[in-house]
């Protein structure tokens, strides 16, 4: 348990087992719901763009905590009772995002990227410009389409930045209604899922 002096200057809560496919407008709704108050950003961590049931939210000022703290003893989140800690990075600042980990995946463009998974080591990127061209991308294909662990020999993930939200729900709809690769024998496993 953290200080008295820690608590007057944190201003961060980590939530920890949430549901794997929560997303900060599920978190916001919760906080709202628990009356949190002074949230100023809910972030989804990730590793690897792989969500780890944990979120991170940024409150305006530490004088918040206690009582958001206080509130959200046993809170739940889409029926799953979740734990929440404060976090003082007053001194060492906010966990650093890189690509793919960290804080919203360590990416921008938040809620408008999808990760597309698992293709075969030395995929191309070019494999889904057919199947993107119906797509609004945030850019040209070429910054917009990028290969992750490329260099690996294990598969690989494509990550791809649309140019709105809508956007990017409708690739994930689209290829978990029906396969645009199903040509392809591997592409059976093929998974979409938006990094918030």
């Amino acid at each position: 348990m953290a200080t008295t002096t820690a608590l007057s200057k944190a201003q961060h809560i980590l939530l920890k087992r949430i549901p794997a496919l929560t997303t900060p407008s599920d978190i916001r709704r919760m906080l709202i719901r628990y009356k949190a108050q002074g949230v100023a950003d809910v972030a989804i961590m990730y590793e690897n763009f792989v969500p780890t049931k944990q979120a991170l939210i940024t409150l305006t000022r530490p004088n918040y905590l206690r009582d958001n703290l206080r509130e959200l003893t046993n809170a739940t989140l889409s029926g799953v009772v979740f734990t929440s800690e404060e976090v003082d990075y007053s001194i060492s600042g906010p966990p650093p995002s890189v690509f793919g980990t960290g804080p919203h995946a360590g990416v921008d463009n938040i809620g408008k990227n999808v990760v597309l998974s698992p293709f075969p080591s030395g995929t191309s990127p070019h494999i889904l410009e057919d199947v993107l061209e119906k797509y609004t991308l945030a850019g040209s294909y070429q910054d917009s389409v990028l290969p992750i662990n490329a260099g690996s020999k294990n598969p690989i993930t494509m990550l791809v930045k649309l140019g709105s939200e809508s956007e990017a729900y409708r690739v994930v709809r689209d290829l978990h209604m029906r396969n645009p690769l199903e040509n392809v024998r591997w592409s059976r496993n093929l998974q979409a899922r938006i990094i918030h």
